[in-house]
């Protein structure tokens, strides 16, 4: 299957969606996520402010902040070539922006944290695989920021309809570490 194929399956599922069976499988979410990340040893969380037809990560970044966790949000960056997402410190009261793709970010442009020290990093994708290769939405910012990193850092957020046996991947498609979905948790490979 290809990218856009396999973006356009998906974006059929989420058009066929209701709200409650949304808030259901974001509340399953929750659970699961509080049941089998330990975040013990977590001082500083990647996160994002999710679209509707992502995973739900109100309540999650609520928890964590809750729980005395720093949440880093990404910002794309001005400069419509470059592909590096910038990670700044997300304090409830905090003023955030649309960016040019309509989603929430920080306004902040000075001291972003460095994205190695961030202890997890939770991920939105259109699609994962059998192998947890992740399909973004086609800008390649999280896989360029990503290169690198430890994907066991790396928790992607997600519905069971999102996971697809299989689909184009190329050499700079990024293979999360973990994934929390409605049915579970699962790591390193489904």
């Amino acid at each position: 299957m290809t990218k856009k194929e396999a973006r356009n399956l998906i974006n059929k599922h989420f058009n066929n969606l209701s709200k409650k069976e949304k808030k259901n499988l974001d509340s399953r979410i929750l659970k699961n996520f509080l049941e089998f990340v330990d975040i013990s040893k977590c001082k500083k969380i990647g996160s994002y402010f999710s679209l509707f037809n992502e995973a739900n990560t109100d309540h999650i970044n609520d928890f964590l902040t809750k729980t005395g966790i720093q949440i880093f949000l990404p910002k794309i960056p001005e400069e419509k070539d470059a592909k590096k997402l910038s990670f700044f410190r997300y304090i409830k009261k905090d003023k955030l922006t649309k960016n040019r793709f309509g989603i929430f970010e920080p306004s902040k442009n000075e001291n972003p944290s460095d994205i190695n020290d961030l202890d997890l990093i939770l991920v939105p994708f259109r699609a994962v695989n059998k192998n947890l290769y992740r399909l973004g939405y086609g800008g390649g910012f999280y896989d360029c920021s990503l290169s690198g990193i430890n994907s066991n850092k790396c928790l992607g957020l997600g519905y069971d309809f999102q996971i697809l046996d299989e689909f184009d991947i190329e050499p700079h498609d990024f293979k999360l570490g973990k994934l929390i979905t409605p049915e579970g948790y699962f790591k390193n490979a489904l």
